[in-house]
């Protein structure tokens, strides 16, 4: 894999990936302030969760540049994870 970027567009790059996780942060923190109801709640949180992850891991575990086999073994496994989460949390277990 060679890389065609300087530094500073790394740094960047890394900066606004942090802004990104920062400005959903303060989103997670915003939404429990207020009330969409029980279930919609755990579903918003929920999806800012999968957000931020997705965030991490395309960029600083490189899986946005590595061989699409390796998203493949990663993405199935968390999608039964988040299916199974989801599906308890909802019967609230």
């Amino acid at each position: 894999m060679s890389t065609d970027f300087s530094l500073n567009e790394i740094k960047k790059k890394y900066f606004r990936i942090f802004v990104y996780l920062l400005i959903l942060t303060a989103l997670t923190v915003a939404v429990t302030t207020i009330h969409f109801g029980d279930t919609m709640n755990i579903i918003v949180g929920v999806v800012i969760a999968i957000l931020k992850a997705g965030l991490v891991m395309a960029i600083f575990m490189h899986l946005k540049f590595d061989n699409s086999r390796l998203r493949v073994f990663v993405f199935i496994p968390m999608f039964f994870f988040l299916v199974i989460v989801l599906s308890l949390s909802l019967m609230g277990l």
